[in-house]
């Protein structure tokens, strides 16, 4: 889902998991919103690494975009950025500038961080990567692809 409303028509749509997850009702916009900025990031992970233990958070690549705040203000065009992060040291490996579609720049920083062995590491993005240029290096290099 890419919105909270999203996860609650999720909910609303497979009450068979609500039981799963100690719940009576599907939660709201509102609840989900409260619950997410009451959550603590290391708590929340250790809890998932209980659901998931054979998950080697050190295999794990985060991959993400951002808009950089303030710019494309007036004449210049808007600055965007992918970044690749190791979750399991908790920083950004590397960054690159998005000319375009952001898929190119995450190929760019594929290529620059010798990512040659995707074997066994979990890359996540959200949906905007899932070109098939991008999820062909990916299988090139080791790694599987699926989608959602």
């Amino acid at each position: 889902m890419d919105s909270l409303r999203g996860v609650e028509r999720f909910a609303r749509a497979n009450p068979h998991l609500l039981p799963h997850l100690g719940l009576r009702k599907p939660p709201g916009h509102t609840i989900l919103t409260l619950l997410l900025h009451r959550l603590d990031p290391h708590k929340l992970q250790e809890a998932l690494l209980k659901v998931f233990p054979e998950v080697d958070l050190g295999e794990v690549l985060v991959v993400d975009g951002k808009h950089l705040r303030g710019s494309g203000k007036g004449e210049s065009p808007q600055v965007r950025l992918v970044e690749v992060l190791a979750l399991g040291l908790q920083t950004t490996l590397a960054q690159a500038q998005a000319e375009g579609r952001e898929d190119g720049a995450l190929l760019e920083l594929l290529d620059r961080l010798g990512a040659e062995g995707l074997k066994g590491k979990v890359v996540v993005g959200d949906a905007g990567y899932l070109y098939p240029e991008l999820a062909g290096k990916v299988v090139r290099k080791g790694g599987p692809t699926s989608s959602f």
